[in-house]
């Protein structure tokens, strides 16, 4: 049986508000995506609803993703997950007994660990971003450093050249005769 999702309980299994839930569904919608709506026109979920959004916010959060783009890959991947399926071939909202709610009380608090698993996946994976540009950064620094320390060595070599080029031409002046020494 699928679950059908009021925009209220995605908003809460996504963690967000109610205007970004409608700017993403707007978004998809328009890339072609099918968000079901009821007979009074409001949008309704279904899970792989639920999992597409989950899908769009983890590529708008990767560095360089517009909302755009993040929606153009949300829809090349959904085409790869899923085949397109109609309002008609959708299981209708059926009435539950105590059992089935006790199940899906248990798959909505599964669902919220499983939120909470994933935003801190998010949080570290953000971590490890910020950490390897930091690294690279640093070692960045670290080879400026050592051109210029390469560089200075090189300097000091050439300098030292130079100034051992223009003692031994002073001794030889020094030593040389002078022209009214030449009996010497």
């Amino acid at each position: 049986m699928s679950i059908i999702y009021s925009p209220s309980d995605v908003q809460e299994l996504l963690g967000i508000d109610a205007s970004t839930l409608r700017k993403y569904a707007s978004l998809l919608e328009g890339h072609g995506y099918p968000v079901q709506r009821n007979n009074r026109g409001h949008r309704t979920y279904f899970e792989k609803d639920v999992i597409t959004l989950r899908k769009l916010i983890e590529f708008c959060n990767l560095e360089g993703m517009t909302m755009d783009r993040s929606a153009e890959a949300v829809m090349t991947w959904v085409s790869e997950e899923y085949k397109p399926v109609t309002l008609a071939e959708e299981v209708q909202l059926q009435t539950t007994n105590d059992g089935d709610l006790e199940q899906n009380t248990d798959t909505i608090e599964l669902l919220d660990r499983m939120e909470h698993l994933e935003q801190i996946n998010l949080e570290l994976i953000k971590l490890l971003k910020e950490k390897a540009v930091r690294e690279a950064k640093q070692e960045e620094k670290i080879n400026l450093i050592w051109k210029y320390v390469e560089r200075t060595e090189q300097l000091e070599k050439e300098r030292s050249k130079m100034i051992d080029e223009e003692t031994r031409k002073q001794i030889a002046a020094a030593e040389q005769k002078k022209w009214w020494q030449w009996w010497k």
